[in-house]
């Protein structure tokens, strides 16, 4: 396992059952990866006086568990756009290799829509994406989801969702043509059809008129439209596609730590409405339930750049390789 700058409590790693679910030493490996991650988050944002909160299955494990939700194999963050914004310009400042805080604008065509903190000598590859050919950093992983203010009526809304999935739609072309993805055509004709392409696009006047990155940061402006309103009820990770599930703006500014494994997160003082709002009344039960990412290939020993690599000599994922 990598070296962590945190500290990890005698027996931490050793399996045992939570809620009648065996949590393996690899679940906990990978854990202890990501609360490495939340550690270096959380020395930023206190350094900068950022406020940032647990979110979705992160802030349940929290209030429920006191931890990671037996099941789960991820860490979710959210962060009111204006601190946002201040993290991911300080972060890179701050992180030093293996530590790597992961936009659209450090690694065009992820298509995450959010941040990802990442730890560059580990594996965190979705298998959706393996056999996709694509190169960006794909190591373990925090996502940090940006929360901007919900319009003020619904014909607003409306037309921001409209506008988005334009510019979504276009980004996600240009990205499917770009360097990064050029690999992903299947027929030789295609590859080569789509290497001309990109050396057109990508150099010289092409590059000026084929901008991802303002395509991109037009689509974010997008969602960043009603921010002014600073009295707005609600605010929602707009631009991860999840626009109609409301939050109460306030509930992301008033916060509290709470006990997570070792170490502690912020969390809603108000904690009972914003669960409630994600998973209806009967959050306080647990439910065992997949990962939301499909599977995923973990490693705690190896950088993903071995399996990009080897991926000849291994180019399917099996149950044993998402087994964690």
């Amino acid at each position: 396992m990598v070296d962590l700058k945190i500290k990890i409590p005698e027996g931490f790693l050793e399996p045992e059952e939570r809620n009648g679910f065996l949590v393996t030493k690899k679940r906990k490996q990978v854990w202890a990866v990501e609360l490495d991650l939340l550690a270096e988050m959380d020395r930023i944002c206190k350094k900068y006086d950022l406020k940032y909160a647990s979110f979705a299955g992160t802030q349940l494990g929290a209030v429920r568990h006191g931890g990671f939700i037996p099941w789960d194999d991820d860490i979710d963050i959210a962060m009111l756009r204006e601190d946002y914004e201040k993290f991911c310009e300080v972060a890179p400042k701050e992180l030093s290799g293996p530590y790597f805080l992961q936009t659209e604008y450090t690694d065009r065509g992820s298509l995450r829509r959010i941040a990802q903190l990442r730890r560059s000598d580990t594996t965190g590859i979705l298998s959706s994406e393996y056999n996709e050919n694509v190169v960006f950093n794909q190591g373990i992983f925090i996502d940090i989801y940006p929360f901007d203010a919900v319009a003020d009526t619904e014909e607003q809304f409306a037309e921001q969702e409209r506008e988005m999935a334009e510019l979504k739609l276009k980004y996600e072309r240009m990205a499917y043509y770009s360097e990064w993805y050029k690999d992903q055509a299947t027929t030789f004709v295609n590859r080569i059809g789509k290497a001309v392409f990109h050396w057109l696009v990508m150099t010289g006047i092409g590059k000026k008129i084929y901008d991802y990155d303002k395509i991109y940061r037009q689509f974010e402006e997008v969602s960043e439209r009603y921010n002014d309103h600073k009295d707005s009820t609600y605010v929602t990770a707009m631009t991860f596609g999840s626009g109609r599930m409301y939050r109460h703006r306030e509930d992301y500014e008033n916060l509290e730590y709470r006990k997570f494994e070792f170490m502690e997160i912020p969390v809603p003082v108000n904690y009972d409405r914003a669960l409630r709002a994600e998973y209806g009344e009967g959050w306080r039960t647990p439910h065992a339930a997949p990962s939301v990412h499909g599977g995923t290939l973990f490693d705690v020993d190896r950088p993903y750049t071995y399996y990009l690599k080897n991926k000849k000599n291994h180019p399917v994922l099996t149950d044993e390789d998402l087994t964690l």
